[in-house]
Formats: structure tokens, C-alpha cells, sequence
């Protein structure tokens, strides 16, 4: 029975270490994701004459591609890009595809979801 209860300790000890080293890891990856977003956005991300969007629709397809990226939904739909993350990350909302590594949304997709979105009727 002794024995029994060292290794049950052990367990809890390990389990509270990865516990802390599992917080830890996500502290980081919401202060990376604070420093991305702190960084000026790329030229081709904004709109030409620089006004934000506020209609709710995706700016028309003319000359845009039809593939966009996180950056440009969170734009889109004036939400954060750490916003657009966690609906990714908990499948929550847009649809997205992988491309690689990278992350991209359908212009179609988002405007499906925008008009399936109940204040947005």
C-alpha cells in the first residue's frame, strides 16, 4: 500500500509540472500573438485608399484574390486576428484551409458566414 502512494505522487507531482509548463508554453503564444499583431500590416492588406471597411460584406472580388488570409478576415470583419485564431482553433465560425502551413480563408466563405450570422439578417 506504501508503495502505492508514492506512485500516486509521483503522478500528481508530474502532472502538476506539465500542468505549469502548459500554461507557461500558452502565455507565450498569446505574447507572440500580441507582437504579431503590433507589427504594421503589409501594404497589399489594406484597402488603396485606405478607409476601413464597415459595410457588412466582403469587399467586392474586382482584383482582389479570392483566397484570404488571417489578416485580411480579421480586417474584413473588424475583429481581432487573436479573435479569428480561437474560433480556428476551437472550429468555431469560417471554414479555412491549410495550405502548408499557412492558414487561408475562401472570400465566399466568409461572406456565407457573415450572412448565416443572426444580427447580420
Amino acid at each position: 500500500m506504501l508503495g502505492m502512494d508514492t506512485n500516486q505522487n509521483k503522478i500528481i507531482d508530474l502532472l502538476r509540472e506539465f500542468h505549469l509548463i502548459a500554461f507557461k508554453e500558452i502565455e507565450l503564444l498569446n505574447l507572440r500573438i500580441a507582437e504579431l499583431e503590433s507589427l504594421p500590416s503589409r501594404p497589399d492588406e489594406t484597402p488603396a485608399n485606405g478607409a476601413i471597411i464597415k459595410s457588412a460584406t466582403v469587399p467586392s472580388a474586382a482584383g482582389k484574390p479570392e483566397i484570404m488570409n488571417e489578416h485580411q478576415v480579421a480586417e474584413c470583419i473588424e475583429m481581432s486576428v487573436a479573435t479569428i485564431r480561437r474560433w480556428r482553433l476551437i472550429r468555431q465560425a469560417l471554414k479555412f484551409l491549410k495550405i502548408g502551413s499557412a492558414v487561408r480563408y475562401k472570400r465566399a466563405d466568409v461572406q456565407i458566414w457573415l450572412d448565416s450570422c443572426p444580427g447580420m439578417r
